[in-house]
């Protein structure tokens, strides 16, 4: 048979991969080896650079991909030289820009999903014409596993059952078996746990709680994975499991993280990417899995436990209507010891739903009610397992403010050594002066330790000194949209919309802080300075009206105060100066207008003011 150039677009997240992954086997198997180029987010590119079964991987960046027209259709121009005979996009849930690369790689057949979730109807009519096929999978909420076995039927392939698939090199097996050795970790001794959620919607509070138990009693280990944004968190948790542990969140690549992850007795956490990396290196896994998707990702591999409090609101897709995620945050951390217990105790020939009792939930006012949720828990599909238990504390209700709390990061946090070196030595050349030798520093220690807030957070800091503003507000926007509540980060957004002048932005910034923390005295103080800023900028309103009014003795006498209890106000000199250019006093004008440049050079008014009285306007 004829191998074919094949076309493989998956740009969504690291889960997904790993789910679609296990479908290359049987692509590459059906089209004669097929020599198949990938294409996905660089920082999952190494996922499929140690698969036998991938030629090629193009890594991209898709914000990048959105905004810059020159990196996006130079990746055009390369797939299209490739001249692919077949372009595959598998994806479930519709990618824009997925199209794109599929369509503009002029491949001589396309094809993908017609009812992807989340297409705009004035889309779907277009895409008839430009694909060659478009597929239909049952049901948006049948398994992904399942819609890709259908995928796969849709070409011609008939396969079994499918589950997430990884790769891992004999280089990240070597450098986990001595990870182990090195450490003294006993792999039958050893947890991996990953209990950052991406959101506080998915993001359970009370690991500590669930595990602090078993670990002591089995004298276990924990290995804590996540990317950086992850360590704060994981960190909490593990302090309050109080077992002997290490920190890996931000420190190992993903195919590291799947090694180590291999030799564990067991891994717990949330329904993220590393949910599907447990199942991807076969270990037994506890999951707690809310309402959100559920049923659609997980559980589908034996190994798997889920921990669930069923409710009637259910199917939300994550958009919740309630003050947080009742099915998440509300699960009792009985229920996930005895998923743990269960499962390192036995194993099962399919996944078990271990399930909140109804007589444990209590709605509430106007809060969600308990329902089975009867379409994923057939007895042919898992085994469910009503947990009755009794509280070993006092049941209690969770506040957003509470949840939110909790997930508050302070680039202050606890953080591995080499970034805590760093940051010191970055600090050192900031107060000696040397800001650019600091921004490089932390260039490459970003560059060692991709994503660590901390780091981020000094680099915004020191952009804003250089006066690159926006460049600082793309890093702090960036930490944020990782880590939602990094207080610091919120703090230092606030101060730049107050250095512009954004006080609306800024007040708006800082009281959702002090919702998180309420004693948070940074964001405290920063809201005391607009205050007074406010009432300041009130004051010389007013001077500036009576100026404008030509009541100019009035108005001086106004700007005279404001500048004795805020000496040196830009504004209250430059009004100042305006009166007495009025006057015909330009020598005394022109001194208040220099000392305002002298502060700040880049005062736009006071450089137009003095240019203009020099050339006798």
């Amino acid at each position: 048979m004829e191998r074919k150039k094949i076309l493989w677009v998956r740009l969504d997240a690291i889960g997904d991969n790993l789910l679609a992954a296990s479908m290359l086997p049987h692509i590459y198997e059906k089209f004669g080896h097929a020599a198949i180029t990938v294409v996905c987010q660089e920082h999952i590119a190494e996922l499929y650079r140690a698969s036998p079964f991938v030629e090629r991987v193009v890594g991209v960046d898709k914000m990048t991909m959105f905004l810059d027209t020159k990196y996006r259709n130079d990746t055009l121009l390369d797939l299209r030289s490739r001249g692919f005979d077949l372009a595959l996009d598998s994806t479930c849930t519709w990618e824009q820009m997925a199209d794109f690369l599929v369509v503009g790689s002029l491949a001589k057949e396309k094809v993908a999903f017609r009812n992807s979730a989340t297409i705009p109807k004035n889309v779907k009519s277009k895409r008839e014409g430009i694909f060659t096929s478009l597929l239909e999978f049952s049901s948006n909420y049948e398994p992904e596993v399942e819609k890709y076995r259908e995928f796969l039927a849709g070409i011609g392939i008939s396969s079994p059952r499918l589950g997430a698939t990884v790769w891992i090199p004999e280089e990240d097996e070597i450098f986990a078996a001595d990870f182990f050795e090195k450490n003294a970790l006993q792999p039958e001794k050893t947890v991996a746990l990953f209990a950052f959620g991406r959101s506080h919607l998915r993001t359970y509070p009370s690991y500590g709680a669930a595990l602090k138990d078993i670990c002591a009693e089995n004298e276990f280990s924990i290995l804590a994975f996540g990317d950086a944004s992850a360590y704060g968190f994981n960190q909490n948790c593990i302090n309050e499991i109080n077992a002997r542990s290490i920190n890996l969140s931000g420190r190992t690549t993903l195919l590291q993280t799947a090694a180590l992850m291999k030799k564990c007795r067991i891994a717990v956490g949330a329904e993220t990417g590393l949910a599907h990396m447990a199942c991807a290196v076969d270990i037994p896994n506890v999951v707690v899995l809310g309402g959100g998707h559920y049923g659609r990702f997980m559980p589908y591999m034996p190994k798997t436990s889920v921990a669930a409090l069923p409710l009637d609101c259910y199917w939300c897709d994550w958009v919740c209507k309630y003050e947080y995620s009742h099915c998440v945050v509300n699960i009792a951390p009985e229920v996930i010891e005895a998923a743990v217990r269960e499962t390192l105790r036995t194993e099962n020939d399919k996944p078990r739903l271990f399930m909140q009792p109804a007589s444990s939930w209590d709605a509430g006012q106007a809060g969600p009610s308990w329902r089975t949720p009867d379409k994923f828990t057939t007895p042919d599909v898992v085994d469910v397992i009503p947990v009755e238990y009794e509280r070993k504390k006092p049941a209690g209700r969770i506040s957003r403010r509470d949840l939110e709390s909790k997930f508050a990061i302070h680039s202050d946090s606890e953080m591995p050594q080499p970034v805590a070196e760093a940051l010191k030595s970055a600090a050192e050349l900031r107060a000696s002066g040397e800001s650019e030798d600091a921004l490089g520093l932390l260039e490459d220690a970003i560059q060692n330790n991709p994503g660590f807030p901390a780091l981020l957070n000094m680099k915004g800091e020191l952009l804003v000194e250089n006066g690159r503003l926006e460049d600082a507000r793309a890093v702090f926007f960036g930490i944020i949209t990782s880590v939602p509540f990094h207080t610091d980060a919120m703090n230092n957004i606030a101060v730049l919309d107050i250095i512009q002048k954004r006080y609306d932005s800024a007040v708006g910034v800082l009281k959702r802080l002090l919702e998180v923390e309420p004693e948070n005295r940074v964001a405290l103080s920063n809201l005391r300075f607009i205050e007074n800023e406010l009432s300041l900028r009130n004051e010389l309103l007013d001077a500036e009206q009576l100026i404008m009014n030509d009541q100019r003795d009035i108005a001086r006498e106004a700007l005279n105060m404001i500048l004795k209890n805020h000496p040196g106000n830009e504004d209250a000199l430059t009004d100042l100066a305006v009166i007495e250019a009025r006057e015909g006093k330009s020598g005394e004008a022109l001194r208040m207008l220099q000392q305002v440049l002298t502060a700040n050079p880049r005062n736009e008014f006071a450089s137009k003011l003095i240019e203009k009285i020099l050339m006798g306007g």
